[in-house]
């Protein structure tokens, strides 16, 4: 839609307000009419006159991690409970841990004829079933689901809690006969279960209703990484340290190889390469049983998902050398061809590095396919800026389900590990499964930095989460917000140079991707998105062809937000949508055979398997996408002398104002107080067009029943062209029937 008003479009000013009001994927037409909404969805909690945060720690079960459906059931083994432990029975696990009875009821747990050990075990039971009195006095947790710094595609996440025990020292007891009751001997490395739970009260004094406790709970299986103790006159405070349990395998004793090898796989098929790492890391867990006198080895499971891979994705020959990782080959294709060398590794590489290079080496993540992407994103972006004069790349009916075009298919490692129930008395810790899975990941078109060409802001009108903070008149979630602009920023255009060895003086031939001039110049108000020609490698011996610059160039961009020109932190009224559901859950990868596997469970956490907005929970589901927010505020110009006010023009908004990424949310839950601080990064090349969309309105009279988004300058000025002063009374009366039926509900709640 054009700048100008369009005389056929009929605006009916409606606000349905989140997902149990309208499912933006159910629009419906009728006759010639096409309603379309603003799928922005509130805080939950601002519906609440005062709430409260619960939080439960409890003990897991290997069948609780092997089936993570169990975990929507009520918690077993209840170490500490923010509301008490009511059902004190349920604790209460009729089990005595005597050496000479090797095996109990519940499964292979036994000393093993210690008495000692059985002796610490039974203390620790009768200390469990006495229920003491435990409380929960803060927890923080920092949450960084997306491509990072620190381990750049895999998740970060840490947690903190306070606990107070007014009268003894019990917490450690506890801990261990929880994990015992499961069948798990060492108690360090024992999964558990933090649950944290939102209820209240609304202004007439009513609890939170069940449907809405289940969207408003969230469950985060949890390993225990460290226990401070401070003792004083007020009874024994605990500093608990904790990561969720589907990053334990991330941890350096799992992480890291402890000997090198060479990846020699059967044949051409990228998940035969992922089968021989695994074979190699289990053959060194093996050599352990001699070398370092392990009873139970650990076992590695290594798998791609059956979305990224398939039985006939082959690695092409040309995609081996262009990584740097093998050998040069001749007539590798004959059949006569020795294996192929794919990669060589050692001890101080990561796995988590090992399998981001081999990824290199799929067909679909090389620069080609990259390049044709963002080639298809560029002309969108140029088309429907030269067609309609406005910026945008999303039709204005379309959301992240019906746009996949506009995401580049990339992935993220996800990790599970299993205590076994079989315990290694020589290492004191139970055996282990290790699982790594290299999982979908999208990465929206938006993160793409073309230079002249707007992105655009009609996706504006599908983010889940719109913020509105200074001089809006509509601020009711942000507490406090810090701008981070690098004044000086630019990014550097990569040009892929082969330097000679010999040195000799001479201009070698430049490869660099081909630059379209765009149709139009576009400014990013007063953001100056520039760029400089830059050099991308020196010499590197053995490799035949260039190295996949463009994509690592971009996943480079993404896993150093910090690092971007317009960074914020901001600081707002606790959201349960922030505190995701499926980026806690470990990795259910069930084997497809040959190294290719399928996760069973992720698509019950998502709400759907491919969705980035978790509509039955209402939250993000982060580790598929970055959650996009849209931020707007408003400074004033000057004073008006004559009326002595502030002027607002409404065409000159805070150059801030725009999209952005998040890509690290911190909660703080502490003293009857949940808030979130939400670290951002602004899209770059929005454009200069920013105004308030109109949250629903009928289009009729279109041949092609294409619904668009209008803005608020162009309903003013539609309001305008059809009288304003009749308009103006429109609105009034609008006005008092959405004040008569809100007084009406109230009656009746009252009533009721």
């Amino acid at each position: 839609m054009g700048t100008k008003p369009n005389l056929n479009v009929k605006f009916d000013k409606f606000s349905p307000r989140g997902p149990n009001e309208v499912d933006p994927n159910k629009r419906t037409i009728e006759n010639d009419q096409k309603y379309v909404y603003d799928v922005s969805d509130p805080n939950p909690l601002e519906k609440f006159a005062s709430y409260s945060v619960l939080f439960t720690l409890s003990a897991l079960g290997k069948a609780d991690l092997e089936d993570t459906k169990f975990l929507n059931g009520p918690p077993h083994d209840i170490i500490i409970k923010s509301s008490g432990i009511s059902g004190a029975n349920d604790n209460r696990r009729n089990v005595s841990f005597n050496a000479d009875n090797k095996r109990t009821v519940y499964g292979n747990l036994h000393a093993d004829g210690n008495k000692d050990l059985a002796n610490a075990l039974d203390n620790a039971r009768k200390t469990f079933v006495k229920d003491r009195d435990m409380y929960f006095q803060s927890v923080d947790m920092t949450a960084i689901p997306g491509p990072n710094e620190q381990r750049r595609l895999t998740s970060v996440t840490h947690i903190n809690m306070t606990i107070v025990e007014p009268a003894g020292i019990t917490l450690f007891e506890r801990l261990r006969a929880a994990a015992a009751n499961n069948n798990y001997l060492d108690h360090i490395d024992a999964p558990y279960l933090l649950t944290v739970e939102f209820v209240g009260f609304n202004a007439n004094g009513k609890a939170t209703t069940a449907k809405e406790g289940e969207f408003m709970k969230r469950l985060i299986p949890v390993k225990l990484t460290n226990v401070q103790l401070e003792m004083n006159q007020g009874g024994a405070t605990y500093a608990l340290q904790a990561i969720p349990y589907n990053e334990f395998a991330l941890m350096n004793r799992f992480n890291f190889p402890r000997s090198s090898g060479s990846l020699v796989p059967k044949d051409k098929k990228l998940n035969s390469v992922l089968k021989q790492l695994e074979i190699i890391l289990n053959e060194q867990n093996q050599e352990e049983k001699t070398s370092a006198g392990v009873l139970l080895p650990d076992k590695y499971e290594i798998s791609i998902d059956k979305e990224l891979a398939d039985q006939d994705l082959d690695i092409k020959l040309d995609s081996i050398e262009q990584a740097g990782m093998g050998q040069q080959l001749t007539d590798a294709n004959s059949a006569d061809s020795p294996p192929v060398q794919v990669l060589k590794f050692n001890s101080g590489q990561a796995i988590s590095m090992i399998l981001e290079n081999i990824m290199k080496l799929h067909p679909n993540h090389n620069d080609i396919n990259f390049k044709a992407w963002k080639t298809k994103v560029g002309t969108t972006l140029r088309q429907t800026q030269k067609k309609s004069g406005t910026t945008g790349v999303y039709d204005s009916t379309a959301n992240e389900k019906e746009n996949p075009d506009m995401y580049f298919k990339y992935f993220m490692i996800r990790t599970q590990v299993i205590p076994e129930e079989r315990f290694d008395f020589n290492r004191k810790k139970n055996q282990k499964t290790i699982k790594f899975v290299i999982s979908p990941y999208k990465i929206h078109a938006y993160s793409l930095n073309i230079p002249g060409v707007s992105t655009g802001q009609n996706f504006k009108n599908f983010v889940y989460k719109t913020y509105n903070y200074m001089f809006t008149g509509e601020n009711i979630d942000i507490l406090d917000l810090a701008i981070d602009y690098k004044y000086s920023y630019f990014q550097t255009k990569l040009k892929d140079v082969d330097s000679s060895n010999d040195r000799s003086i001479r201009v070698e031939k430049s490869e660099s991707e081909k630059f379209d001039e765009p149709d139009v110049d576009v400014e990013d108000q007063s953001f100056l998105h520039s760029f400089e020609p830059g050099l991308s490698k020196s010499d590197s011996p053995g490799v035949t062809g260039p190295t996949f610059r463009k994509v690592d160039q971009l996943v480079d961009y993404l896993s150093h937000p910090q690092a971007d020109m317009v960074n914020i932190k901001m600081e707002i009224l606790g959201d349960p949508a922030w505190l995701g559901q499926s980026q806690f859950i470990p990795a259910q990868p069930e084997d497809m055979g040959n190294g290719i596997s399928q996760d069973k469970d992720i698509g019950f956490w998502r709400g759907n398997l491919e969705s980035i907005w978790n509509s039955k929970l209402r939250c993000f589901n982060s580790d598929l996408a970055e959650p996009i927010i849209m931020l707007k505020f408003k400074m004033p110009t000057d004073v008006d002398t004559q009326r002595g006010v502030y002027e607002m023009a409404s065409n000159e908004q805070s150059m801030f104002t725009g999209l952005y990424k998040v890509n690290q949310v911190d909660h703080t839950m502490s003293g009857g107080k949940y808030t979130n601080r939400l670290h951002m990064t602004r899209f770059s090349n929005q454009g200069v067009h920013l105004s308030n969309p109109i949250t629903k309105y009928v289009v009729t009279g279109y041949k092609d029943k294409q619904s668009v988004i209008a803005t608020q300058k162009e309903y003013n000025s539609y309001l305008e062209s059809e009288g304003g002063a009749i308009s103006e009374v429109i609105n009034i009366g609008r006005k008092i029937k959405d004040l008569y039926t809100e007084a009406k509900n109230i009656f009746k709640g009252r009533l009721g």
